[in-house]
């Protein structure tokens, strides 16, 4: 198909997208400097010595970001949905039921997982929460934060869905894009950078590590490179304001422009699709920093102690692996020459000396325990930056279960930090999902959500019901498009750690033990997420029946 020339009005659209990305890029480049040096230690990278290969090598930093973001992650935060609105409690239960059947998705539990890995390594990550047609289903996906650029003027990252654009960089198999996109698709050409095989250092690199080398960085001479089995393009998505009004004087994109391009070809041109208004994207950030909105990864504070103790570790190991074996001490004249050149550093050679020469063999001496002294002290550090550290302190069991009980473990409060950080992340994808249920979900459907018992069980999407009030009275089609802003989606604070919900249970078990009466069970089996409080305890009951019965006490002398 010949090329067909753009016209004025793309044209024109074209130079500002290109406007944006000059101003997006070079923002960007400042904060990812330190991001391939991340991910290198983050992998385990940290040896660069050709010459041998360590004796020791310790990744102390993957360490941390498996321990806290597997804390974070450990236990599915408490979620509510409430109506600020009178009469619409029966359609609050129905959203919470719906949208907690998109939580317990697998798929929506690894994009949070991914998101803390994300920020933890890069500082910042990002999730998206979109309609997808072609499998009539909402997602929340995980967006690498390589592949985003953000309006520089932006200083708060849960501002990001009315910040002034955004973009976001896909690479789609570009028979992808042609079914995706008829007619238009047909003018993409695929990137030779992204259809082949990149050989650097006598080996292909991955298509992920090409797709990434095309993104503005500085100048990195590549190696030869052969053609892929499959063709791709760039397709470059953008989510901006736009202010041009029509001739009555409104907006023409009153929650905004959605724009995809692919080299000059645009491929779609709408107004923001999405009730809300908002961009379908939300920032978390590991750490903030009062530069940028970027924040602050957990990686450069741990990268010299690292060294330090990978250095370290693999001096006692070297000189440990030398000192093992017996000194040899003799005339120089005690051995032939090519019986000297077969001492080396390995033991039980067998020696010929001539006689009348002295040799002897000395023992090695005993290593220095302060080493390992000092490697664990390092070690403690990194947990003491990143966070952490262990709630008992490395004490007893009687003693670990003390600092358990209180509200406020002060080891725990950087990662108690980050964790409300992550929930707040979690609250602005949550009130996303109330507007694309309501918008989306046009028909009656069966959802599955993980029970109180911790099994699958069906859940049945009723559409009308959804659209009624708690009288039964079907609300106004001029007012669903605005239903969203009548509820609230609400994470409990804390709740996606572990240990802050077993602290809570436990002052709440003694508190039950102090008063007799407070708070009940059902509130205490309900914070210890144990499974359903009304099934638990009628289970207890019920059992409680079946048991004998004590005696009844006995009165004076011993007779009943």
């Amino acid at each position: 198909m010949a090329d067909t020339p753009p016209a004025a009005e793309e044209i024109q659209l074209l130079r500002f997208l290109d406007g944006l990305d000059s101003e997006a890029e070079t923002s960007k480049r400042d904060v990812s400097r330190h991001w391939d040096e991340n991910l290198r230690q983050a992998r385990g990278d940290q040896w660069r010595d050709d010459n041998r290969p360590p004796h020791f090598m310790a990744n102390i930093i993957r360490h941390q970001i498996r321990k806290s973001v597997g804390t974070l992650t450990e236990t599915k935060p408490q979620i509510q949905v409430s109506a600020i609105k009178p009469n619409l409690d029966k359609a609050a239960v129905i959203l919470y039921n719906t949208i907690k059947a998109i939580w317990d998705r697998g798929g929506t539990y690894d994009a949070i997982y991914r998101a803390c890995q994300a920020a933890d390594t890069f500082s910042a990550s990002f999730v998206t929460t979109t309609y997808n047609p072609l499998i009539n289903e909402i997602e929340v996906n995980y967006v690498d934060p390589r592949q985003v650029y953000i309006d520089p003027a932006l200083t708060t990252e849960y501002d990001l869905g009315g910040c002034q654009y955004v973009r976001i960089d896909h690479i789609m198999a570009l028979n992808d894009v042609r079914r995706r996109y008829p007619g238009r698709g047909a003018l993409v050409k695929p990137d030779d950078r992204l259809s082949s095989q990149y050989q650097s250092a006598g080996r292909n690199r991955s298509v992920f590590s090409s797709i990434l080398s095309m993104m503005p960085r500085p100048y990195r001479p590549q190696g030869g490179s052969k053609p892929g089995p499959i063709q791709r393009a760039e397709v470059r998505e953008y989510w901006f304001r736009d202010y041009t009004a029509n001739t009555s004087g409104g907006l023409l994109y009153p929650g905004g422009r959605h724009v995809l391009r692919s080299g000059n070809v645009i491929l779609l041109d709408e107004k923001n699709p999405y009730w809300d208004g908002t961009f379908p994207i939300d920032m978390f950030v590991w750490d903030i920093d009062l530069d940028n909105v970027w924040g602050i990864d957990g990686i450069q504070d741990l990268r010299r102690i690292q060294e330090a103790i990978n250095r370290l570790g693999d001096s006692f190991i070297h000189n440990a692996l030398l000192s093992s074996n017996f000194r040899i001490i003799a005339d120089m004249d005690a051995l032939e020459p090519e019986q000297w050149e077969k001492l080396d550093n390995e033991p039980g050679l067998i020696i010929r000396k001539r006689p009348a020469r002295q040799i002897e063999y000395q023992a090695p001496s005993p290593l220095d325990a302060s080493v390992f002294t000092t490697i664990q002290a390092m070690m403690q550090m990194g947990d003491l930056l990143s966070g952490n550290n262990d709630p008992g302190g490395g004490r007893s069991s009687a003693q670990g279960s003390a600092a358990l009980e209180g509200l406020q473990t002060p080891k725990q409060t950087t990662l108690r930090a980050i964790a409300r950080r992550m929930e707040s992340m979690l609250e602005r994808v949550g009130q996303k999902l109330i507007s694309r249920v309501l918008q989306f979900y046009t028909s009656d459907r069966v959802l599955f959500q993980l029970g109180p018992t911790q099994e699958w069980v069906a859940y049945t999407f009723v559409r009308q019901t959804l659209l009624e009030d708690d009288k039964g009275t079907a609300l106004p089609p001029e007012e669903r498009e605005q239903m969203f802003k009548d509820f609230r989606f609400m994470v409990t604070p804390g709740s996606s750690l572990a240990f802050t919900r077993m602290q809570r249970t436990m002052a709440l078990l003694q508190l039950r033990t102090a008063t007799g009466v407070a708070p009940s069970l059902r509130r205490i089996i309900q914070e210890a997420d144990i499974g359903d409080p009304d099934e638990v305890i009628k289970e207890g009951i019920e059992e409680s029946k079946k048991l004998p019965q004590p005696p009844p006490p006995k009165g004076k002398g011993g007779r009943q």
